[in-house]
């Protein structure tokens, strides 16, 4: 029997299933509900073996017999073309969708301080662009044209964000034998969003009072919680995730003194914080709302404080005094800043205070903790704010609701 067209159209389905095979080896299947599928019966290795080629009739008999020839130059070639489609599905179910989610599972939410920040790249951009991609297929064009669609909406420091977390996530399937080579690995940020200048934003004396005065007014309406942490912030340099993931457990009140776990460094070492009396008024109010272990809580007391919220609360700072952009970071540079041109510290003591590792060359500066100047340069710099605040008058540039 060899098949035609009108052959395969007409087959009427029965109470079983049934099969109907060519002299080839092509056959079609029929079910009892009518549904057909186009098989192969082959002989592999002395093995006889049937296989699925598609369904009828989005597949019809001119391919189904080009499917079969396909099959027929594998078995030529020494190679079972059953085990074939399995590792070309296997292949094919292999995606940077599925690999970015694997990616973010066993790596980043275990291993990197700011997960939430790579998730929402992974959402939108990441599985956007490039998440049908095959990572077999995947070639450096494609990266790039997918970071170029980034920077024509204008973000050019965030395509250059993206493309660092390409760079570790396909650097991740290398490591694990998911892919050969990092496609990625080759593609500069001068290439894609351009070098990036530093920021060098520093408040003046004028808007940490501003700041200061509206985080105590009633119209900042803002969380407790939040109005303290950007004050420890800019009363002594630590970075956001330090304090956002600090616990009263790293808190002595007795010594003035707050022991950073090399865990929570950016660094990888231990750093030790003086708490100046006005740090250490702060963080006592924090004490008497706290039902946590942990310093800053949000709405969940058993987490804390969400990487968002205070990136959230400083835009709404910004929008009510009428100030141009600033982030807490920028705080922890203003720290800095004043306390060698206000306070005219010594320049080695700020770099302590930041909890800086220090230059090779400057070695005895990195065992020496100089906890004494620390402590005498905190508390100046508490001291100077108290004063700044003494000298009462009414913040700037208030806008109103």
């Amino acid at each position: 029997m060899k098949f035609t067209d009108a052959y395969i159209r007409n087959l009427k389905p029965q109470q079983k299933w049934f099969e109907q095979i060519e002299f080839s080896g092509l056959g079609i299947r029929v079910m009892p509900g009518g549904g057909k599928s186009w098989i192969f019966r082959f002989t592999f290795d002395g093995k006889r073996y049937k296989m699925t080629l598609g369904k009828y009739p989005g597949i019809g008999l001119k391919e189904a017999r080009e499917l079969m020839l396909d099959a027929e130059h594998l078995k030529e070639q020494g190679i079972n073309p059953i085990e074939h489609a399995k590792q070309q599905q296997a292949k094919s179910d292999n995606t940077v969708k599925k690999l970015a989610l694997s990616w973010y599972t066993h790596y980043v939410e275990k291993h990197l301080k700011r997960p939430l920040t790579v998730k929402k790249q992974i959402e939108g951009d990441i599985n956007m662009l490039l998440g049908d991609w095959v990572l077999d297929e995947l070639e450096t064009r494609h990266i790039t044209q997918a970071l170029d669609k980034i920077v024509k909406r204008g973000a050019s420091v965030h395509a250059n964000r993206v493309l660092s977390s390409l760079k570790q996530m396909f650097g991740y399937a290398v490591s694990r034998g998911t892919m050969s080579t990092n496609p990625a690995s080759n593609i500069r940020a001068r290439d894609i969003g351009g070098h990036e200048k530093p920021r060098e934003r520093v408040l003046s004396l004028d808007e940490i009072k501003s700041l200061w005065l509206f985080l105590d007014s009633n119209d900042s309406q803002m969380a407790p919680q939040t109005r303290i942490a950007i004050k420890i912030i800019l009363l002594t340099g630590v970075r956001t995730a330090e304090l956002r993931l600090a616990q009263w457990s790293e808190i002595n009140f007795e010594e003035s003194l707050w022991t950073i776990p090399a865990l929570h460094s950016k660094a990888n070492i231990v750093h030790k914080v003086h708490l100046s009396y006005l740090t250490k008024e702060l963080l006592l109010q924090l004490k008497t709302i706290s039902k946590s272990e942990y310093v800053l809580t949000g709405i969940d007391y058993c987490k804390p404080l969400t990487e968002n919220a205070l990136p959230r609360a400083i835009k709404r700072i910004q929008e009510r005094l009428g100030t141009s952009e600033w982030t807490a970071h920028d705080l922890r540079r203003t720290f800095a800043t004043q306390l060698g041109e206000t306070l005219q510290i010594d320049p080695v003591v700020i770099e302590k205070c930041l909890g800086h590792k220090m230059p090779r060359i400057m070695a005895t500066y990195n065992r020496n903790e100089m906890l004494p100047q620390r402590e005498e340069a905190l508390e100046q710099w508490a001291q100077h704010i108290h004063n700044l605040m003494a000298n009462n008058i009414v913040y700037l540039n208030m806008k109103t609701k």
